[in-house]
């Protein structure tokens, strides 16, 4: 897995667009190069930018588990553990997106990007997408957020904490790792390794044996809550049950009886009033049947009186028949007449309206013709000859500018206008042409002249550079024995030597340095500073170096392309003269489609013209003829009106005798029957009879009625005498019978009681058999529980904790050992003095010196230069140990390089440069001035006002 370019847009302080590509030089050739700047600049925001278009995670938020809402644009708010967070304030979008070679070998991209809403800064953000495609087949993958993220996950190979475990090695861990106690060691073992699950399993142990121990406990106090009846209570009270079931068998006896003794006493007092009741009603019957045999006596006469009074008016009712026939007659031929009259004034309204509509329609007419020919007064057909003379004057005039019109669109054809144009864009091509050959050839030559400078400065500054390495060389050697002269070891060495005894090193028996040590670290010092001198002067000359062949690359390809452009402008040359003869020509031809273009403008106003002429005619010819036609129509419609004005007065007159003679015949039939027909008077009168009759019947069948219920009254009264004497028979044998409700009201209650404690018995019974069945199953329960929690309590006993720290230890004290045997293989690169051990039980380390005949150290005793050494030994180791044997071509180390001294610096500069010699790519973010000064390429991040930063590639 390797990374080939970070990019990003408008994230944290960096604003804009930013390109960090690792196939482009000077970082493709660089095998170690460091991200450099102030705190705060945005070093670590290319880490972010890496993580999120891979993982849509990012480093900085990995702390974060407290859920509090920030504050965003609007009253819109955002969580703080959020990654869109990472979107720059006052931008609408931003993006994150690297190129990298998978574990299959193929280059891909994926692309993490946030946006607001319409894009505008005041808009609320949206939710991240996430983009993946294959670059060498621009194939992209569908599929949802979720499933982009795992098809991402098997293109690296590393999920995120693999990752960030292998590739970014995090700031300050394992240097607080070599010295933490054990119970820290574990944690951050665990953190670092991902093997926080023996630590659940620690604390998930000591759960379950909680919980099963509380089970238990809760099990036992159920059984003690539950009591039971000793047997010879239990006997005693089924012996009471039976005695109780006797009782309530005989008192609900008794209480049968008594009711049937209290329905006897009832239906007896019931029965006499009932008989009371009857006999009221025979009385009541009685009166009734009175009254209503004199209403229909009453009835009987009324029906004879109404018909004699029938058989009177029986000559009116012929009369008022005949009077009807004539009306009806007449009444026919008065509507015939009114429809008629009707008919001829609607006809008339008509023709008024078509008389109206012909004479605005004239009006109309004359109104546009007035408008055309710009006048007033038209109005006579006499007058319209003059309109049509008027008419054929203008359609000469259009003929006329027509034929003008023809011959100047002859001269245009004669200019072959198309043909200007081509050869004038021929032309002007040719002249561009021929001036960018000018200027080619010009830049050209300048070109040659700084490739020249360029590779003559080149030769010099190589050749520089070769006399300074050489030197360097040199002063490197007196400076590494310098060093080992004034070493720690040396000195306590030379400490011990006595003068005239042999040296154990050289043999000899004088030892001037003894004497003259402060002579020696002077020296020491002078010769130091001229190698630091040396190696800076060396750099310098091979940047300047790298530079220039840099700057003559590109001066050489800026000669070639120029040499392209002026050949491709060559071959398309055409053969028409010089400069000067092409303007000449372009000259020409310009007055030449000027004088065409004037000519055609002319045309144009002229056509246009024409066509104003032409609708002009037009529009006079169709009014002549609209008014013509209108002026038709109204004399047309005048002697329409007359006649029907003529037909109309005659039905008029023809209405009004009809009229009067139907009034006469009205008059006198108002006179008889009351002015009704007789249709209606002998309907009223069989109407009357009919109800007459009706309630003659109706007062029969009532009379009949109050018979039949008076017979029905009187046998009822007679079964009702039977039923009190039988009732009284049975009266006679109750005792005490006023006092019978209260007897059965005091049997009740005792059959209540006797109920009640029926029940309470049974209840006690029943709770006996359900308290007995309930301990037998929490028995059996409590047998099942207790022999789980005994099996929990050993487990507990054995790697249950409540921290979890017990089965931690004893885990990571396994993975430890792993850890420590890929930490000593590239310890063993690093530093080849140092082994790092495992103090045995512990989760403490300890360092095997191999210089001191593999003397064991505590790591509290290593120097900090040594302390980064297995620092990064053990992140290294680590890496390996997470990504599975994959291979890991890139690097990046952000490990807090600030806190070394100078001697510990250039150790840990010296590790690393041994290091990219495995073929790693290696980042190094730091803002310590003098790694910045010894990694020759630099990504540099560099702040600006109101929080910006840029981003610049130096090397």
């Amino acid at each position: 897995m390797k990374i080939l370019a970070i990019r990003l847009k408008n994230l944290t302080s960096i604003e804009g667009t930013v390109e960090v590509d690792f196939t482009a030089e000077p970082l493709h050739s660089a095998g170690i190069f460091a991200i450099s700047g102030p705190t705060g600049a945005g070093k670590s925001t290319l880490l972010d930018a890496l993580c999120l278009a891979l993982y849509d995670k990012a480093p900085r938020f990995a702390t974060s588990v407290e859920s509090v809402n920030l504050s965003d644009v609007g009253d819109n708010q955002i969580n703080q553990s959020d990654v869109r967070n990472l979107l720059r304030r006052g931008t609408s979008d931003g993006y994150a997106e690297v190129d990298f070679l998978g574990i299959d070998g193929r280059r891909y991209r994926s692309r993490w990007s946030v946006r607001r809403t319409r894009n505008k800064i005041s808009g609320s953000l949206q939710p991240q997408t996430m983009e993946v495609k294959e670059l060498d087949t621009e194939k992209e993958f569908q599929g949802t957020k979720k499933e982009l993220l795992i098809q991402l996950v098997e293109l690296v190979g590393l999920t995120y904490e693999q990752f960030t475990r292998t590739v970014l090695l995090a700031q300050n861990d394992f240097a607080t790792f070599l010295k933490s106690k054990g119970a820290a060691k574990a944690e951050l073992l665990e953190k670092l390794t991902g093997t926080g699950v023996y630590s659940r399993i620690s604390q998930e142990v000591y759960a379950r044996n909680k919980a099963a121990q509380e089970e238990v406990t809760l099990i036992q106090n159920r059984m003690n809550v539950i009591e039971l009846m000793p047997e010879e209570e239990l006997l005693a009270l089924q012996k009471e049950k039976e005695l109780l079931a006797e009782k309530r068998v005989a008192g609900i006896k008794l209480l049968a009886e008594q009711n049937e003794q209290l329905n006897v006493v009832r239906s007896l007092k019931m029965q006499e009033d009932l008989w009371k009741k009857k006999q009221q009603e025979e009385q009541e019957e009685q009166a009734r049947l009175k009254m209503l045999q004199g209403a229909l006596a009453s009835q009987e006469e009324g029906l004879v009186h109404f018909k004699a009074q029938w058989e009177a008016i029986q000559p009116d009712l012929k009369k008022a028949r005949q009077l009807d026939v004539q009306i009806l007659s007449q009444q026919d031929s008065y509507t015939q007449s009114q429809q008629m009259l009707q008919s001829a004034n609607k006809q008339v309204s008509e023709q008024e309206q078509k008389m109206r509509m012909a004479t605005e329609q004239l009006q109309g007419a004359y109104s546009s013709l007035n408008r055309l020919l710009n006048h007033v007064g038209i109005e006579e057909a006499l007058q319209l000859e003059q309109v049509e003379e008027i008419l054929r004057q203008e359609e000469n005039k259009l003929t006329a500018g027509m034929n003008t019109n023809e011959e100047r669109l002859l001269q245009l054809n004669s200019f072959g206008y198309p043909l200007l144009a081509e050869e004038q864009m021929k032309l002007q091509k040719e002249l561009t042409r021929q001036q960018n050959i000018r200027q080619l050839t010009e830049m050209q030559t300048k070109t040659k002249a700084e490739i020249e400078r360029l590779e003559k400065e080149t030769t010099d500054c190589l050749k520089q550079l070769t006399e300074q390495e050489t030197a360097l060389k040199v002063t490197q050697r007196l400076y590494e024995n310098a060093r080992m002269a004034v070493g720690k070891d040396v000195k306590a060495l030379r400490r011990q030597l006595q003068e005239g005894e042999a040296c154990p090193v050289c043999g000899s028996t004088a030892h001037p340095y003894h004497q003259e040590q402060e002579v020696v670290d002077t020296l020491f010092r002078s010769i130091e500073q001229e190698y630091n001198a040396a190696v800076a002067n060396c750099q310098q000359i091979n940047n300047r170096s790298i530079v220039l062949q840099r700057d003559w690359t590109h001066q050489k390809m800026v000669d070639g392309q120029i040499g392209e452009q002026l050949a491709a402008l060559y071959k398309a040359g055409i053969n028409a003269g010089n400069e000067e003869q092409i303007q000449h020509r372009l000259t020409e031809l310009a007055e030449r489609i000027l004088a065409y273009r004037n000519l055609y403008a002319e045309w144009q106003r002229s056509d246009e013209e024409i066509k104003k002429m032409r609708s002009h005619c037009e529009a006079l010819r169709e009014n002549v003829s609209l008014c013509r036609l209108a002026m038709q129509k109204v004399s047309s419609a005048k002697e329409q009106l007359v006649l029907l004005q003529n037909t109309a007065s005659a039905e008029q007159k023809r209405f009004e005798v009809i009229e009067k003679a139907l009034n006469v015949l009205r008059q006198e039939r108002s006179q008889l029957l009351k002015g009704k027909s007789a249709n209606e008077a002998e309907a009223v009168v069989a109407k009357r009879e009919k109800e007459l009759n009706l309630a003659l019947e109706k007062a029969r069948k009532e009379v009949e009625a109050v018979h039949n219920r008076l017979s029905s009254l009187q046998g009822e009264m007679k079964q009702i005498t039977l039923a009190i004497g039988e009732c009284q028979e049975q009266y006679k044998k109750i005792e005490f019978p006023e006092q019978l409700p209260e007897i059965i009201k005091k049997q009740q209650e005792e059959n209540l009681n006797t109920e009640r404690t029926f029940s309470t018995m049974e209840a006690r019974l029943l709770q006996q058999e359900k308290n007995k069945l309930t301990v037998e199953q929490i028995a059996k329960e409590l047998a099942e529980k207790q022999t789980i929690a005994e099996r929990w309590a050993k487990l507990n006993k054995l790697i249950g904790s409540a921290d979890g720290a017990k089965f931690k230890v004893i885990a990571q004290s396994y993975t430890l050992n792993l850890l420590l045997l890929h930490a000593n293989k590239h310890l063993s690169y690093l530093s080849k003095r140092y082994k790092l051990q495992q103090v045995p039980d512990t989760l403490a380390l300890q360092v095997i010196d191999c210089d001191m005949c593999d003397e064991i150290r505590t790591v509290y005793s290593l120097s900090g230069g040594e302390s980064f050494l297995i620092s990064l030994a053990l992140a290294l180791g680590l890496s390996s140990l997470s990504s599975n044997n994959l291979k890991v071509e890139s690097l990046f180390i952000d490990e807090g390089f600030g806190s070394l001294d100078a001697e510990s610096l250039r150790t840990a500069m010296e590790a690393l440069e041994q290091l990219q010699m495995q073929g790693r790519k290696i980042g190094v973010i730091s803002h310590v001035q003098e790694m910045s000064e010894r990694i020759s390429v630099q990504v540099q991040v560099h702040k600006k006002v109101n929080g910006k930063s840029v981003l610049t590639v130096a090397g």
